[in-house]
C-alpha cells in the first residue's frame, strides 16, 4: 500500500507546548494517512486493518480492536496486538442509546461515564484479560450504531492530549462513514442481485409465454389457410422473409416483433372471402377481384379488435398491398405514406406468392422472380428493402453458416450459379 503510520504526537506535555502551526500539521498527516488507507484498498476487511494500523501507529498505542454490529451484537472484525478468538460483545438498548449520545471517543478515566459503556469495555477486558481500555470509540451515523473502536493504553502510558482527541475524533468520523458506505453499497450489490435474477425469470416466463402467443397466433393463420391448400404455409414463409430483411434493415426490436406478428396475419381478412374465389383455377371477374381487394381491409378490422404488445400490426396488416407510385390497395398509398413494415411485407408476400403454384398459375422459377421484383422497383417496392431482400437470398444461397435458413418453397428447380451471378449484378446496381 505504501502508507505508513504518521509520526506519534509528542506526550500531552510537549504536544500541548508545541506551536499551533507544528500541531496543525500533525493533525492534516494523520488524517491524510488515514483517509489514504481508506481509499486504496482494495477489500474491505483489508481496508479496516489498515485504518486500525494507521490509527494505532498515530498514537503511538499498541493494542486496539474493531467490532463490527451485525445480527444484534459486536462482533470482532479486525484486531492489533490481541489474541485471536475475541468473543463478540452482547448489544443492549442502553449501549446503544449511550452510544447514540457520545458521539466522541471516551475516555475511561473519566468519571461521568454512562454504566452502559463501562459495562462494554468491562466485558471486552473480561474477554480478553491481557487488555486494558483505554478510549472507546462509537462508531456510527445518523441512521444507527454500526460499530465499537476499543483502544489500549499509549506505549508510555500518557493519556491523549485534547488535540490528540480531536483528531481521533475525526478519523473515528471517517471511518464511520466508511463502513457506512460499505454496507450501502453491499446492499445494493445484493439487491442488484436479486433484480438480476428476477429479470432472468421474468425473461424466461415472458419467453414462455411469447412462444404461446406465437402459436395461438400460427394457429389462426392455418385456419384461414385451410380454405385455401395452395397457400398453406404462406403466411409463415412470409414471415421468416419478413423478420430477415426487418432485422437486416436494424430495425427495432418492437417493430420487428410488430412486423412479424403482422406478416404472419396479413391474409386474416380472407377468412371473409368465398373459398370459390380462392380457389378458381381461371382469372377472376372484375366484383371477384374487388371482394379479393377487400380482404386487407377487412384484416385491418379485425386485427384493431386486438391488444397487441407492438405497435402497429393492424395498420401493416392492411397496407401490405400498397405500392410506392400509389397504385396498390385498399388506400392508393404513395412513398412514406406506406409504413416501412408493410413495405417489407409487401415484397416478402409476393415472392412468395411468386414462387408458389395457385389455381389459376404455376409458380414462376426463381429467376423469373427475382427479375419482377427487380423490374418494379421504385414503383411497387422499396429499393432499400429490396437490397435487404436480395442480400439475405444471397447469403442464403452462398451457404454462409450464419445464416438462418428463410427462404423455404423457392418453387422449381433453379440454378445456383445463375441466381448467385444474377444477385451480385442486382446488388452492385442498387449499392
Amino acid at each position: 500500500m505504501g502508507i505508513s503510520p504518521s509520526r506519534p504526537e509528542p506526550g500531552s506535555v510537549g504536544g500541548d507546548r508545541l506551536p499551533a502551526g507544528r500541531r496543525e500539521a500533525f493533525k492534516l498527516r494523520a488524517l491524510r494517512d488515514f483517509t489514504l488507507c481508506l481509499a486504496r484498498a482494495r477489500e474491505f476487511d483489508e481496508s479496516l486493518h489498515l485504518a486500525l494500523m494507521v490509527l494505532l501507529g498515530t498514537y503511538s498505542i499498541v493494542k486496539g480492536v474493531l467490532f463490527l454490529k451485525e445480527d444484534g451484537e459486536f462482533r470482532v472484525r479486525v484486531s492489533r496486538g490481541l489474541p485471536p478468538g475475541i468473543p463478540p460483545i452482547e448489544t443492549s438498548k442502553e449501549l446503544v442509546s449511550a452510544l447514540r449520545r457520545s458521539s466522541q471517543p471516551v475516555w475511561m478515566g473519566r468519571r461521568e461515564i454512562s454504566g452502559a459503556i463501562r459495562k462494554a469495555a468491562a466485558d471486552i477486558e473480561r474477554a480478553v484479560p491481557v487488555f486494558s481500555v483505554n478510549v472507546l470509540c462509537p462508531l456510527g451515523t445518523r441512521n444507527g450504531s454500526l460499530g465499537l473502536l476499543a483502544l489500549g493504553p499509549t506505549f508510555t502510558g500518557e493519556p491523549l492530549t485534547l488535540r490528540q482527541r480531536e483528531t481521533l475524533s475525526v478519523m473515528t468520523s471517517l471511518l464511520s462513514t466508511h463502513i457506512s458506505n460499505h454496507r450501502v453499497l453491499s446492499d445494493i450489490f445484493r439487491l442488484n442481485e436479486i433484480l438480476r435474477f428476477q429479470v432472468q425469470e421474468n425473461e424466461r416466463l415472458l419467453a414462455g409465454m411469447q412462444e404461446i402467443y406465437l402459436d395461438t397466433i400460427r394457429a389462426l393463420a392455418m385456419a384461414i389457410e385451410a380454405k385455401d391448400p395452395y397457400t398453406r404455409g404462406h403466411s409463415e414463409r412470409v414471415a421468416k422473409i419478413s423478420v430477415s430483411i426487418a432485422v437486416g434493415l436494424k430495425l427495432p426490436e418492437k417493430e420487428v416483433q410488430a412486423i412479424h406478428i403482422a406478416s404472419i396475419l396479413h391474409d386474416i381478412g380472407k377468412i371473409g372471402t368465398a373459398r370459390s374465389i380462392l380457389m378458381k383455377p381461371s382469372s377472376l371477374t372484375a366484383e371477384e377481384v374487388e371482394e379479393i381487394r377487400r380482404h386487407p381491409q377487412t384484416s385491418f378490422e379485425i386485427l384493431s379488435e386486438i391488444r397487441f404488445p407492438y405497435p402497429n400490426v393492424a395498420q401493416l396488416a392492411r397496407d401490405h398491398h400498397e405500392w410506392l407510385d400509389g397504385t396498390g390497395y385498399p388506400g392508393g398509398k404513395r412513398d412514406r405514406q406506406i409504413p416501412m413494415g408493410a413495405r417489407i411485407i409487401a415484397l416478402a408476400d409476393a415472392f412468395d406468392a411468386m414462387v408458389s403454384d395457385r389455381p389459376y398459375r404455376d409458380s414462376l422459377p426463381l429467376l423469373a422472380a427475382l427479375g419482377e421484383i427487380r423490374s418494379c422497383l421504385r414503383r411497387h417496392y422499396d429499393p432499400n428493402v429490396a437490397r435487404m431482400f436480395f442480400r439475405s437470398l444471397r447469403r442464403e444461397l452462398a451457404g454462409d453458416p450464419q445464416e438462418t435458413p428463410v427462404f423455404t418453397g423457392l418453387g422449381k428447380r433453379f440454378s445456383r450459379m445463375a441466381t448467385l451471378e444474377f444477385l451480385d449484378r442486382t446488388l452492385k446496381d442498387l449499392h
